[in-house]
């Protein structure tokens, strides 16, 4: 004897609606991807491959909801959709950066403040360079007069600071003729200091070398000789004649 199924499990015979959004994930994908082959349309495909990814989103919604069993072009204009959206942006987002580092030298200062003109650093601050030079300037300290210093003024005092350079790069760095270029000034008055000068300085006090070899460290003692009354030392530098300088005031008191 034969018996009849029953009706709740009859299979289901209606027929399933075409997945028209996941085409047009399908189609606005392949869209993204031609867009994303010239510069110019880098940023319509970042669009059209979000809008790829929303409607593929939306299709794989009715296939799971039972509304239709064309899956695949959804699920494919989900993937390269959100493939071609995530490296555009990374692309832009690249090339912005680039733009903004576009006049970037390896010789600027990148220590904030050091620049001249702006807020100067104090003793024992370092200044930074992008190529990974560094000058740090210590405290300046009061030393005893220099015997024999012929440029040694009535009643002025003998003040010594150490600057300190270190390469941090794997090549050397040419300095400047003298080893620094450099600017001092006094305040009140912004004058100029003169440095002791004897027959017998130079010897007992070694200066730059021309180069610094790759990860050297260097530290020269610098002596300056100013006039009574004088609070601050206005120290301006640069290791080498084409870096931007780096500006120091230390305390005199």
């Amino acid at each position: 004897m034969t018996t009849k199924p029953r009706p709740d499990r009859l299979p289901d015979l209606t027929p399933k609606q075409p997945n028209g959004v996941g085409m047009a994930a399908l189609g606005l994908a392949v869209m993204a991807v031609l867009a994303s082959l010239t510069v110019i349309g880098i940023p319509f495909a970042i669009l059209i491959g979000l809008a790829a990814a929303i409607c593929g989103l939306i299709g794989r919604g009715r296939v799971k909801r039972g509304e239709t069993d064309e899956g695949g072009p959804a699920l494919a204009g989900l993937i390269v959709g959100t493939t071609v959206a995530v490296v555009c942006l990374g692309l832009t987002a690249w090339f912005v950066n680039g733009l903004s580092h576009l006049h970037d030298r390896p010789e600027d200062l990148v220590s904030k403040g050091a620049k001249y003109g702006g807020t100067p650093l104090a003793a024992g601050q370092t200044a930074r360079y992008r190529d990974g030079l560094r000058v740090t300037v210590g405290k300046a300290r009061r030393v005893p007069n220099l015997p024999g210093d012929v440029a040694l003024g009535k009643d002025e005092l003998t003040y010594e600071f150490a600057v300190t350079y270190v390469n941090d790069q794997k090549k050397s760095v040419r300095l400047a003729s003298n080893g620094i270029d450099m600017e001092q000034k006094v305040l009140p008055g912004n004058l100029t200091p003169a440095g002791p000068m004897s027959p017998t300085f130079d010897r007992k006090n070694p200066w730059f070398p021309d180069d610094l070899a790759p990860h050297q460290k260097v530290t020269v003692k610098l002596h300056v000789n100013v006039p009574p009354g004088s609070t601050d030392l206005d120290f301006t530098c640069s290791p080498t004649d084409y870096r931007d300088d780096a500006h120091w005031v230390l305390s005199l008191r």
